[in-house]
């Protein structure tokens, strides 16, 4: 290992510091790397995103992007720039730089799955590295294995051109379709060393290899083959019924099936036998999808015992974005803003705990700086990541409504229809009292008065929907209908006979002096008098 380390750093200078055929040297390439050179890495940083973002298909920038970020300790983001570089244009040497330092980090960190991945990547360039070797064949023996660092360091977000705002990654299509299934399921990196016809063949010839076919498992699964993926595994279930990981994968294979009553059995046998190695860290992404089958069975107490269980093992913020979740659908907001709060104390940036702590304090009517912290991250996140809010992954468009409302009481009344137009096709949302009155709310003090009264005309057994009716009907001089929503809105609410502010708000009928009767006598119901006589 320490000739691998040597041979790296010198590697590392020869890669920085030669003229490559392929390098594309814009301007902020050229300047992005005098701020490197001088360590001024604030500076380089804004010059190679810039490159990155006129060149997508360059690696170099994030080869130094990777490097800065090395230098400043903050690993997670120098990885994720070595795998976004590792699968854009670069020379050979940079590649076999890049590649060489994801297989190690990757080995060090016991994920499996990466570390035989980009060490097979690096051993086409040089199949003759015995140390590399080493890295791939312990990678291999141990593949499909829980690691603790797994889903840690995730591949980036491809930077695509600014104009075109669709959606390209076939997952994300996945996430609209079941957002439940997004919390935190796989173990495994979708990243397999061979496509699944590689596996087949040795299969035909020789059965009985349990590691071969583990892997084809893998590779199956990742290709979203899974009926044929659980039809193996049961054959390796089978020779090795006691085997944790087998009946773990067969959990996540169950619920990818939909089927979350037996991916509960699995889960179940999966723990008998816990994985000796990091034991804490497999019954943590056990019980985290255990809870999953059990939030899609409607077993709402049981799926919260099993997300606080996976707390437990290891205390992340995902199953406390689980809790948030599931105790936003269960309608209790205080538990919710608990499980939010304490998700951001261990993960601030998370945007998901945010959107539900903003939701929920916006139900209890809880209006403190968290709420508007909250407010402002969502809000922003959306804004930023997604121009076009339609394209809007379903899990973020939990908090919609609330954002429309929100900006309807910011005055910001277009921005507050945009939310509004995005949810219309969602009948159960878009047919929901909530969404009737608010959105005519918004229509009604923007000054869209004729698009208002459809709204409120829906909102059944609302008395401030018959009072806004009434607003809307005053301002088009319809006495007749003022009077007619104004008493209905009365007959819920009888305050609003002697409401301080209906001067101001009947001001366009307000002269009429049978209006102003109609408000004594409350619609007849009490004697008239003659207001100058007491």
């Amino acid at each position: 290992m320490e000739s691998v380390r040597k041979y790296l750093s010198l590697l590392f200078i020869i890669v920085i510091f030669q003229t490559t055929v392929f390098a594309i040297d814009s301007d902020a390439m050229k300047e992005g790397k005098k701020a490197f050179s001088r360590k001024a890495y604030g500076e380089a940083i804004k010059k190679f995103t810039k490159h990155a973002d006129s060149h997508p298909q360059d690696g170099e920038a994030y080869m130094y992007l990777g490097y800065i970020y090395e230098y400043k300790k903050d690993y997670p983001k120098s990885i994720q720039n070595f795998r976004r570089a590792a699968d854009l244009d670069l020379d050979k040497d940079q590649r076999k730089t890049v590649l060489l330092k994801l297989a190690l980090f990757f080995n060090y960190h016991q994920d499996w799955n990466l570390s035989a991945t980009y060490s097979a990547r690096y051993l086409k360039y040089d199949p003759k590295n015995e140390e590399v070797q080493k890295i791939y064949n312990r990678a291999v023996g141990n593949k499909g294995n829980p690691s603790s660092t797994a889903n840690t360091y995730t591949q980036p977000t491809k930077v695509e051109p600014k104009h075109d705002s669709k959606p390209t990654d076939p997952k994300q299509s996945d996430s609209k379709k079941d957002p439940i299934k997004k919390v935190d399921e796989p173990i495994e990196d979708k990243e397999t060393t061979k496509p699944s016809e590689s596996y087949e063949q040795i299969l035909a010839n020789q059965p009985n290899l349990e590691d071969v076919r583990w892997d084809y498992v893998l590779a199956l699964f990742d290709e979203k083959k899974y009926d044929k993926a659980e039809s193996n595994l049961n054959i390796l279930i089978e020779k090795n019924p006691t085997r944790s990981r087998y009946h773990y994968k067969m959990g996540i294979i169950k619920l990818r099936l939909d089927d979350p009553k037996s991916a509960i059995e699995s889960f179940e046998r999966a723990k008998k036998n816990p994985f000796s190695k990091d034991t804490n860290v497999f019954l943590y992404y056990v019980y985290l999808n255990e809870g999953i089958a059990y939030q899609k069975l409607s077993e709402i107490e049981k799926a919260e015992t099993s997300f606080l269980d996976a707390f437990k093992q290891v205390p992340k913020d995902t199953p406390l974005l689980a809790l948030a979740r599931l105790y936003e659908q269960k309608s209790d907001w205080e538990k919710c803003i608990q499980s939010s709060d304490k998700a951001l104390s261990i993960n601030p940036n998370q945007v998901e705990s945010h959107m539900f702590r903003f939701v929920c304090m916006f139900e209890a009517g809880t209006r403190t700086k968290k709420f508007e912290s909250s407010f402002a991250k969502y809000s922003e996140f959306v804004k930023t990541k997604f121009p076009d809010p339609t394209q809007t992954p379903e899990k973020f468009q939990v908090g919609f409504l609330k954002l429309a409302r929100k900006y309807t009481e910011n005055n910001a009344f277009d921005t507050a229809e945009i939310y509004f137009t995005v949810l219309e096709k969602d009948q159960t949302i878009s047919t929901g009292r909530e969404y009737l009155f608010y959105r005519g709310r918004n229509y009604f003090y923007s000054g869209k008065i004729d698009s208002a009264i459809p709204y409120f005309q829906k909102t059944t057994g609302s008395s401030a929907a018959h009072y806004l009716l009434a607003r809307c009907y005053a301002k088009k001089n319809d006495l007749t209908k003022t009077k007619e929503e104004f008493q209905l809105a009365a007959d819920l609410k009888p305050e609003y006979w002697t409401s301080s502010s209906l001067e101001k708000d009947f001001k366009e009928v307000w002269k009429d002096n049978s209006f102003q009767e109609f408000l004594r006598t409350k619609a007849g119901k009490v004697p008239a008098t003659n207001p100058s006589n007491p």
